[in-house]
């Protein structure tokens, strides 16, 4: 195998981009590391990427964008769903949740996974609102979830 070492690296045109389809690291598997924005900090890449995430249309049955989603369910009242394409590697990952409320008339108090239902490839969530806190009223909900952690 081959090394190169340089400095600097520059196009022809003197823009110092690099195009690239797969980049892997050379450590244990393919781990990256990435020096912070002050640059005296690193981030592991695997680490601070976000592995999934979503958002959810105001009917709750239909995705209006994703990444790593295979599907959603609507278990009707303020009640979801989601199911992850590429399972993550354990149940021990992060589920942020955050919804609008849009034109509702109610105003959202909290999105929540439901207790017991976090798989390695799902989780369902419910809608509570201010007014009420098994009120789950399903209708002009935007939802936006996101997950961290690492996939399986």
């Amino acid at each position: 195998m081959s090394t190169i070492k340089v400095d600097t690296y520059l196009t022809r045109g003197g823009a110092s981009e690099i195009a690239i389809d797969k980049l892997k690291g050379a450590s244990s598997a393919g781990s990256m590391t990435v020096v912070g924005e002050g640059g005296s900090t690193t981030t592991n890449l695997q680490q601070g990427l976000c592995k999934c995430w979503l958002l959810v249309a105001a009917d709750g049955a239909s995705i209006l964008d994703s990444l790593n989603v295979s599907s959603i369910d609507d278990d009707g009242n303020g009640d979801g769903g989601v199911h992850i394409n590429n399972d993550m590697g354990s149940v021990n990952y992060v589920i942020q949740l955050t919804a609008d409320d849009g034109a509702s008339g109610s105003s959202v108090n909290s999105i929540e996974v439901t207790n017991g239902t976090v798989a390695a490839g799902s989780f369902d969530y419910e809608n509570n609102y201010v007014n009420s806190v098994e009120n789950r009223v399903a209708f002009n909900v935007i939802r936006h979830i996101a997950v961290l952690g690492d996939l399986a």
